[in-house]
């Protein structure tokens, strides 16, 4: 079922398991591909961290911000922070020590710039990424074997250093956080809330100030809208 204002717990949870845990493995899983050494390092962590703005939004709950354009701010950085440090901190205790690395340095750069960023702190010291895929902990060549563990930063030489991030935890680990996620709603009535205010919220249109036309003939194959998002399937419709 789709995201829909006024779930009940039982409904909460089958959206979580049939539906998004679903679209995780169907977006993502695909793009893994832990068989083949190339590619994914830069579309897993982009999807994932997309994927941690919409659940920090639910975690967060939404209490009517807006920007100072008037946009509603129902996902934030400080949202999807929180749900990193909160919940994805209980499946891998890194992410709450190094949680703020991995999203500044993944979800503003890859999203925005293509890559990810470099980041530099007050001392000078630079922290580059560095992207496998494999196990927690795993040997990489760079070009030298090092052994590197998810999230622990470690040393590249004089001047920096480098994160980590194994983008098969990356995707292992959102799976295993919206079950952390549930766990926490099924004992917290606040958060529980906070899903509510923040499905309401999301199954708003957002505003816009472009128009568009509509072309009318006999018949047309249109999306059919349930709860807050449609469903791509067509349904023959006569005006």
């Amino acid at each position: 079922m789709p995201l829909e204002p006024g779930m009940s717990l039982q409904e909460i949870r089958d959206y979580l398991e049939d539906d998004l845990k679903a679209s995780i493995r169907n977006d993502i899983g695909p793009v893994v591909q832990p068989d083949r050494p190339e590619g994914g390092y830069f579309a897993v962590p982009r999807s994932v961290l997309s994927y941690v703005d919409f659940l920090g939004a639910l975690y967060g709950g939404y209490g009517g911000d807006t920007d100072r354009s008037g946009r509603r701010r129902i996902a934030t950085s400080e949202k999807a922070i929180r749900f990193i440090k909160d919940v994805m901190g209980e499946v891998d205790e890194l992410y709450q020590r190094n949680g703020v690395l991995l999203y500044e340095m993944f979800r503003h750069g890859t999203v925005h710039l293509y890559r990810p960023h470099e980041l530099r702190r007050s001392d000078g010291r630079v922290l580059s990424w560095l992207a496998y895929k494999g196990p927690r902990e795993h040997w990489v060549n760079v070009p030298r074997a090092l052994k590197v563990r998810h999230l622990q930063p470690v040393r590249r030489n004089g001047n920096s250093d480098w994160l980590p991030v194994s983008i098969t935890c990356l995707y292992d680990d959102l799976l295993l956080a919206v079950d952390v996620f549930w766990r926490k709603l099924q004992s917290d009535p606040h958060l529980v809330a906070n899903w509510h205010s923040a499905s309401v919220a999301l199954c708003e249109p957002e505003p816009t100030n472009e128009s568009w036309y509509r072309h009318d003939a006999q018949t047309q194959v249109s999306l059919r809208p349930q709860g807050c998002a449609g469903e791509f399937i067509g349904e023959l419709r006569l005006v």
